[in-house]
């Protein structure tokens, strides 16, 4: 009997040690400040995979410092080639790390939970995740699972107020045409007003530098215009009819949108090779110099701008101006679409051997504290505290406009970006320093063109689509490439007549292929959202 109560004793004084490690990582202690400390034989080391790590090490100054603020050390498994195909390999052999960060939007986040490589987090967020509760607010509720469970965290959620997409002009040119100072007014144009300078460029400018001009010209590869064209219109990726969803194309402002397209096309302002433009295509058109506007995001032209204002001038870049379709008020347009729900998904596996201390290390990159030291960096180093607001030292600034990569890389500010927020801290200042802290005149003037009814939340129709592999996701699949290879045919078509011919073939081939069934299934899956979300009618 003596003997058994001392093997039981040395059995659960095992358990207890183990309850404190982590996979492969030293014991750990509370100090009673809520945070491990790292015991006499080191910190615990937990690993993770981040898909954007590149070859990054947790080595630098702000990964230090996290894991002194911690006492949790991280050891970073950098993807090899495709990240997805490492997550699927990782998944297979079931030899994936303590924590996993993952495209939010891709089908990889449901396998992980529905093999259970993914562990709930509720009971941890409730007993170690304060901060988590507070920042994340109703993001929370918005990322359950069906079962009503979280399974991950997201990274670059909440509102982003910044603007997005618009119509490019480069401003030197839409000078000659209408003035320096309404080309340099946020006022927006209407749809006409535009028609006519893209008309009035051409008969001014047939010709720069010898070579023949293009008044408008897409990146169709990206369909980085599509934000754009939409949005002109008060478009939303699926249309609401009053009892459920349907296609884009069932929205009576469609016809308006590729009629405006068509009108462009027949009259030269669009470029012809449009269908054909690459990426690469597309970026070096613009920073010929003999291009007028374009479609996208103010960052999308960030390295044409580059070009243009070394080869022609600092006034020869791009700015973002919004246009408005005839016939919807200005307060309408829906220019902003951005998901309040991120890009990533961050979980904690079930190979985790101490989940506890990830959530507290969690926790505490999710605060404040962790989101100013891995945006901003350290204090006294690379930022002040002046008059209760966050200052980053010029240097710090200076740095991350003329070489982002570099200085990332010098300092570790923005080098890991886990958990982070959108938009602006308890002191007003913005959590994402190096892109929002001193804008950059086009990014400046674009917020200043856009209002609130810009921007609405993309959340609420992601992740509703059908699997690949079900009947419905094969039938969806037929859809979008009807649409996609009918698109151009309307857009290029000889006439206006021609054009909306081609519209009503197109949607006859998509009925065919079975859309009335895809639709019922958006429909129920959203209904079925809503209700998740505590936000059913």
């Amino acid at each position: 009997m003596k003997a058994k109560k001392i093997t039981a004793l040395l059995l659960a004084a095992a358990m207890a040690m183990s309850a404190l490690t982590g996979c492969g990582s030293a014991a750990s202690s509370d100090n009673g400040s809520g945070k491990d400390t790292a015991a006499a034989d080191g910190p615990v080391t937990l690993t993770f995979f981040d898909k954007n790590s590149g070859s990054n090490t947790f080595d630098d100054d702000i990964a230090k410092a996290i894991m002194e603020k911690t006492g949790v050390a991280i050891q970073v498994e950098n993807p090899t080639g495709d990240p997805l195909e490492k997550l699927n390999l990782m998944l297979t052999g079931q030899n994936y790390p303590d924590i996993v960060l993952m495209d939010r939007g891709n089908d990889i986040v449901k396998r992980y939970i529905d093999a259970g490589a993914l562990i709930p987090l509720n009971d941890l967020i409730d007993q170690y995740g304060p901060h988590i509760k507070e920042m994340y607010g109703d993001v929370l509720t918005k990322s359950r699972y069906s079962d009503g469970k979280n399974y991950y965290l997201n990274n670059w959620y909440g509102v982003d107020p910044d603007a997005s997409a618009g119509v490019l002009m480069r401003r030197d040119l839409l000078a000659e045409i209408v003035g320096k100072e309404r080309a340099e007014s946020p006022e927006p144009f209407t749809q006409s007003e535009y028609l006519d300078i893209l008309r009035q460029f051409k008969e001014k400018f047939p010709e720069i530098d010898g070579k023949d001009t293009i008044a408008l010209t897409l990146d169709a590869a990206d369909k980085n215009y599509e934000g754009t064209l939409y949005g002109m219109y008060g478009m939303k990726w699926l249309y609401e009819n009053g009892t459920g969803l349907q296609h884009r194309a069932k929205d009576p402002k469609y016809k308006d949108a590729v009629s405006f397209m068509n009108t462009m096309y027949t009259e030269g302002l669009l470029d012809k090779e449009w269908v054909v433009n690459k990426k690469e295509q597309w970026v070096q058109k613009l920073s010929s110099g003999s291009v007028f506007s374009t479609f996208g995001s103010y960052w999308d032209v960030d390295g044409a701008n580059a070009s243009l204002a070394a080869s022609v001038g600092p006034d020869a870049q791009f700015y973002s101006y919004k246009v408005v379709a005839d016939g919807v008020d200005p307060s309408e347009t829906t220019y902003n679409g951005r998901s309040t729900l991120g890009w990533d998904a961050i979980g904690i596996t079930d190979n985790c051997k101490n989940p506890e201390a990830a959530m507290k290390l969690i926790d505490f990159l999710v605060s404040e504290e962790g989101q100013y030291l891995m945006m901003w960096g350290i204090e006294g180093k690379h930022w002040d505290m002046v008059d209760g607001k966050h200052v980053p030292k010029p240097e710090i600034v200076e740095g991350f406009l003329k070489d982002p990569d570099k200085t990332k890389l010098e300092t570790g500010i923005r080098k890991w970006t886990w958990f982070i927020k959108n938009g602006y801290g308890s002191d007003g200042t913005p959590y994402d320093m190096s892109t929002k802290y001193q804008l950059q005149p086009t990014a400046e003037f674009a917020n200043q063109c856009f209002g609130e009814s810009d921007a609405w939340d993309t959340a609420d129709f992601t992740g509703i689509e059908p699997s690949g592999s079900t009947p419905q996701g094969l039938k969806w699949q037929k859809v979008q490439d009807i649409y996609d290879q009918n698109f151009p045919k309307i857009v290029n078509a000889s006439s206006q007549e021609e054009a909306l011919s081609s519209y009503d073939a197109m949607i006859s081939e998509m009925d065919a292929a079975g859309l009335a069934e895809v639709e019922a299934f958006f429909t129920k899956e959203y209904q079925e959202k809503m209700k998740l979300w505590g936000e059913a009618e």
